[in-house]
């Protein structure tokens, strides 16, 4: 989800009990959700360890279950997690690097992905699995020849989240759709004693993010806009919106925190959950967290203003994140069982609709608790949506061009030099 989202969380490996049995094979046997175990470390009285690597730092109690129930499931399997919610790209792509590839990992869907996508079993084949997802979901784990290559975890949505409280607070009784209207709702916000935008600025990924809201170009969609910038056919001065991605940026710093370039992305939630700050910048894949800091938070979705008009007012929405099993597994059939499990099995879906309050990219008609991604789906059946840039972009867009913006917040470089830095790294990747 995109995703996503940014604190180092390494855990330990999440194990509940590690038994192992001694004895003639067993043969296949069924777990509790009727699925045909294929590999028990207890065949052959050994222990089996199963690495994964997961980038999200939402859900993790929910994850932590999940794990216990399959390593119940599985006597003699223990599953290895790493939970890398911080420079999860870097820290995988060292493990890739070392030869140290986890049996089941994820990475954002898109370019990142394909990075990764020759290490990946192909799931094209295994129709059983993959008919239980949406198609336009599965579609974001194909790679160029069409095999699918990973599967999909959750819809994820993106915008500015507010804190409906603070709103009514302020006497604000309309959500701004332009960007004259957002800079009067400050107004109104600041004169009520609430700081407005408590915008994550010290995070690369997050000013990165928020800059695609005003780069997509709406006539093309992302995947056209994505194609005209890296051809040259398009320039970013030409973008319809790009002038406007600094005006929000001026309004962050002029109506947020004094010290913008400090506040992180769990700092930003929690100003927003418990009222002290009136907007951020974020997905609704930080539901989990927010409800942590106040399961009362009164939230909702407010698509981007990023022009003068009400139709140019929009949410990103897409399946960010996508899992592949790594093709060269020791365990390669436990491990495509493991993903399977976690994205869509009761246990799976009880994680992502329960624990991160998301959609999942699998058909289901579970429930949903987050009341962001319900939100948003008035936002989706409305075509107040456009498509996710950051993925498709050139390799390590974030990383790359988060630290422009930042420096423009600064005063390290200008409006013009951003520009032409982001016109630089396009064209070139």
């Amino acid at each position: 989800m995109a995703k996503k989202i940014v604190a180092l969380f390494l855990s330990a490996a999440m194990v509940a009990s590690m038994m192992t049995a001694c004895g003639e094979p067993k043969g296949k046997e069924e777990n509790s959700n009727g699925k045909e175990t294929t590999e028990k470390g207890e065949d052959s009285g050994e222990e089996i360890t199963l690495k994964v690597f997961d980038a999200h730092a939402y859900g993790l109690d929910q994850y932590a279950e999940m794990v216990e129930a399959f390593e119940k499931d599985h006597p003699g399997v223990k599953i290895e997690v790493q939970h890398a919610a911080n420079d999860s790209n870097t820290l995988l792509q060292s493990r890739v690097n070392s030869g140290d590839i986890p049996d089941v990992f994820d990475v954002e869907s898109g370019t990142s992905a394909k990075k990764y996508y020759e290490y990946a079993y192909d799931w094209t084949e295994d129709t059983d699995v993959t008919s239980l997802f949406n198609e336009d979901a599965l579609e974001t784990g194909r790679d160029d020849d069409g095999k699918i290559k990973s599967l999909p975890w959750t819809y994820e949505n993106m915008g500015i989240l507010y804190n409906k409280d603070c709103f009514e607070k302020a006497g604000i009784t309309a959500l701004p759709t332009t960007m004259s209207e957002l800079e009067e709702a400050c107004k109104k916000l600041k004169d009520a004693g609430i700081t407005p935008i408590a915008l994550p600025a010290k995070e690369t990924w997050v000013m990165g993010q928020l800059a695609t809201h005003f780069i997509i170009d709406k006539e093309l969609g992302a995947e056209g806009t994505n194609e005209a910038l890296k051809s040259g056919e398009l320039t970013f001065a030409d973008l319809p919106h790009w002038e406007n991605l600094f005006k929000f940026l001026d309004l962050a710093m002029e109506y947020g925190p004094d010290k913008p370039l400090e506040v992180d992305w769990e700092t930003s939630e929690n100003m927003l959950a418990n009222g002290d700050a009136a907007m951020i910048h974020m997905g609704d894949w930080c539901q989990s967290t927010l409800d942590s800091f106040n399961p009362d938070a009164n939230l909702g979705f407010l698509p981007t203003p990023v022009g003068d008009g009400a139709e140019d007012c929009t949410l990103l929405s897409s399946c960010n994140w996508t899992y592949i099993v790594n093709k060269d597994s020791e365990h390669l059939e436990l491990a495509k069982e493991y993903c399977e499990y976690i994205l869509t099995s009761e246990m799976g879906q009880y994680w992502m609709c329960e624990g991160v309050g998301a959609v999942p990219g699998v058909k289901t008609e579970k429930e949903v608790k987050g009341a962001l991604a319900n939100d948003a789906k008035t936002y989706i059946a409305d075509g107040k949506t456009d498509g996710w840039i950051h993925t498709i972009a050139p390799t390590s867009y974030t990383d790359v061009c988060g630290p422009y913006l930042q420096a423009y917040m600064t005063g390290d470089m200008s409006a013009e030099e951003v520009t032409q830095a982001f016109q630089e790294f396009w064209t070139a990747g």
